[in-house]
């Protein structure tokens, strides 16, 4: 990784969680060395190579995964939220750190993109006990699982990317969010929803290419 991209990368998770750079440095490294997590990724990708293209870089990618990854494994949550899952890139990231940390569920809100296969395909077995998925729109199925769970310590919006949706995400998880809770959204460069929706509630949001968050006070 260009040096430069590994420290915008490393500030990033410090200012979202104020964890020392030490740390932060070795849970990128602990996510970098994990074979196996890899292996089993890559292993499902495999199988269905004949109807998918094989790139990190389809969806949200390796870099921001191991951000997600750096994260949880700081912060410890009890409840991950995301929506949007596609291969479930994302998804297996958050879903290894909880698995170290030997603690917390991810609760994963999608629409299935091809006929017969399910949202998440990428997502390594030994993981999946953490993972609840959760078929149909957010704007259908959020609001009911946030009241069902009460509360959310980190929030993923990559769902439908329009001002609309992401704004309204944002603004209904809120209240769901503890104090020091995160919200992180993917492709935060389609619109100006987060930087008018970190502006509206008087927080200061951070990026980190299109990726941004924030933390409830």
């Amino acid at each position: 990784m260009d040096k430069r991209i590994q420290v915008d990368t490393e500030n990033f998770v410090l200012n979202l969680t104020c964890a020392n750079r030490v740390e932060i440095q070795d849970y990128f490294a602990e996510i970098k060395l994990n074979k196996e997590f890899y292996d089993r990724i890559e292993e499902n990708q495999r199988v269905s190579s004949g109807i998918r293209n094989s790139s990190w870089n389809f969806s949200i990618g390796e870099t921001l995964g191991a951000v997600l990854y750096a994260i949880c494994r700081k912060q410890k949550p009890e409840v991950v939220v995301e929506t949007g899952v596609a291969s479930g890139v994302s998804s297996s990231f958050i879903l290894c750190a909880l698995e170290q940390n030997k603690h917390g569920q991810l609760y994963s809100i999608d629409l299935p993109w091809w006929q017969d296969y399910e949202s998440g395909w990428r997502i390594p077995n030994y993981l999946r006990h953490r993972w609840h998925l959760i078929q149909g729109k957010s704007s259908k199925t959020l609001l009911p699982l946030l009241e069902k769970i009460a509360e959310v310590d980190i929030f993923l919006h990559d769902s439908d990317h329009t001002y609309q949706n992401m704004l309204w995400e944002y603004r209904t998880v809120w209240k769901y969010l503890k104090p020091r809770g995160l919200l992180l959204s993917h492709n935060i460069d389609t619109n100006d929803a987060f930087s008018d929706f970190c502006h509206s509630s008087g927080v200061r949001g951070y990026s980190l290419t299109n990726m941004g968050g924030t933390a409830k006070d």
